[in-house]
């Protein structure tokens, strides 16, 4: 496990950027004049501003070995979608279909082998490379309201799968032809 969560969630940011004008599109159709602000961790307070608002929060981090050389990584989430609005009619629509619209781009498979900033792996076959999100979904989504109506929530947790290869020179100890591991 030695990528960073901060740039999962910078990669994440980024895919959401790219994205942007389908996700205003759905925004503008209940608050003309607001975009969606995006947060790496949970905030204690927000501005009226910044609504809706996505705040993503690491959560945790799992691993697995997928050969002798390489580690899977399965990091691990909390997203926490945040609008508000007077518009207490609408507002639950508005609330369900933009978190449907961030999550559908969030999975969909067009978004796998998404980049990571900053993060560099050593891939035995081409050398420095860049780290990649080979995995990524959205389990389940939970939807809730406060201040009577006028805010609304969506919590849904998210993973990145990440493939961490390791070069041959790592399972070596002492003289080189006397390898810790042997080849498949």
């Amino acid at each position: 496990m030695y990528t960073n969560p901060s740039n999962l969630i910078a990669a994440l940011e980024g895919l959401l950027s790219r994205n942007s004008a389908g996700i205003n599109q759905v925004i503008r159709e209940y608050q003309p004049d607001r975009k969606l602000s995006f947060y790496e961790g949970v905030r204690q307070t927000l501005p009226e501003a910044a609504y809706p608002s996505l705040e993503v929060e690491a959560t945790g981090a799992s691993n697995s070995w997928t050969t002798t050389r390489a580690q899977r990584p399965r990091y691990s989430f909390n997203c926490m979608l945040t609008t508000m609005t007077t518009n207490v009619d609408k507002h639950h629509n508005f609330s369900t279909t933009l978190a449907t619209a961030i999550i559908q781009i969030m999975t969909s498979p067009e978004n796998l082998q998404l980049a990571i900033p900053n993060e560099q792996i050593w891939n035995p076959n081409g050398g420095l490379v860049n780290t990649v999100i080979l995995d990524s979904l959205v389990e389940d989504a939970t939807y809730s309201s406060q201040q009577e109506g006028a805010i609304r929530v969506a919590e849904f947790p998210w993973f990145a799968l990440v493939n961490e290869p390791f070069p041959d020179s790592k399972f070596l100890v002492g003289q080189t032809n006397q390898p810790t591991i042997v080849k498949p």
